[in-house]
């Protein structure tokens, strides 16, 4: 079955941004990064477990070194993510998300 994109009810991805432009670059963004990790899964299974350190994906370690080594660093790695999702979540997003429409 056949269905054209154009006579869809609702789109297929909610709307982040009211500027369809800047909507658009996000969602590519997203989908890149999404894809970037799938990979990083893939090797990390094939390969090191190593290369899911968050300070080795945002390439920290290029800086300092001993960021990307060692399990002690992996875990903190882990632990400054989940930080940041901390902060982005309480200062970064709207509180009343369910009364939006």
């Amino acid at each position: 079955m056949n269905i054209p994109l154009n006579h869809l009810k609702r789109p297929l991805m909610t709307t982040l941004f009211s500027n369809r432009y800047v909507d658009a670059l996000a969602k590519t963004i997203f989908l890149f990064a999404t894809t970037h990790l799938l990979i990083l899964t893939f090797i990390a299974f094939r390969e090191s477990v190593h290369v899911l350190n968050v300070f080795n994906i945002l390439n920290l370690d290029a800086f300092l070194p001993w960021l990307g080594q060692g399990m002690l660093s992996f875990v903190l790695s882990y632990g400054v993510a989940t930080g940041v999702y901390g902060l982005v979540f309480f200062f970064l997003t709207n509180r009343n998300w369910k009364s939006r429409k």
